[in-house]
């Protein structure tokens, strides 16, 4: 295993980004790395998102709440689809190996934390129907740039209609569009 290079020592102002805004975060992931030579994976990420992907990572991932609820979907083995809600203010821990997709409403911000990818470790993405509950795909992939990656994965599978097709029961998945959360009484 390679040393990361020396992190940059100092101050990030997340407010000072936040205050850039969505041109900042302009892609699907709405993201941005905030510390790119350290050993954790420090990202600063906003709402609206637009995913419908299930995330399964090699080392737990912590979020971080600052402005706004999100939902976190988990697919835990014996629990099935579960949906979690995460206040301003809250932290919230999904473990190594569990798939989940972070969904981030308009004027939410966070942070996430990971481990780095090193070379030779893996994560998947996965896709599952919206009528059966089905898996559409399943994708692993190497990856030691988490944010790069995934963005350019999500791309190609949401361009293929014959991808986003159960194979189970034939219906289409949508493409996804920005994450609004609707509130229960």
């Amino acid at each position: 295993m390679t040393a990361p290079a020396q992190p940059h020592i100092g101050v990030v102002s997340v407010d000072q980004l936040r205050q850039e805004g969505a041109a900042a975060f302009a892609d699907a992931l709405a993201a941005r790395s905030l510390y790119p030579d350290s050993q954790f994976e420090v990202i600063l990420v906003r709402g609206p998102n637009r995913r419908n992907d299930f995330h399964v990572d090699p080392y737990d991932e912590l979020f971080l709440q600052l402005e706004g609820t999100i939902r976190v979907d988990t697919r835990e083995p014996g629990a099935g689809l579960r949906h979690h809600l995460v206040h301003a203010g809250e932290l919230f821990l999904v473990p190594a190996g569990v798939p989940h997709s972070p969904l981030r409403p308009a004027g939410t911000w966070g942070i996430v934390v990971e481990i780095r990818r090193q070379d030779g470790d893996t994560e998947a993405v996965e896709w599952y129907c919206d009528r059966c509950d089905a898996l559409i795909e399943h994708v692993t992939t190497q990856s030691s740039e988490m944010i790069a990656s995934l963005g350019q994965l999500l791309k190609d599978f949401q361009a293929s209609e014959e991808r986003r097709t159960c194979p189970s029961c034939g219906a289409v998945l949508p493409e996804p569009g920005p994450f609004v959360l609707e509130e229960t009484p």
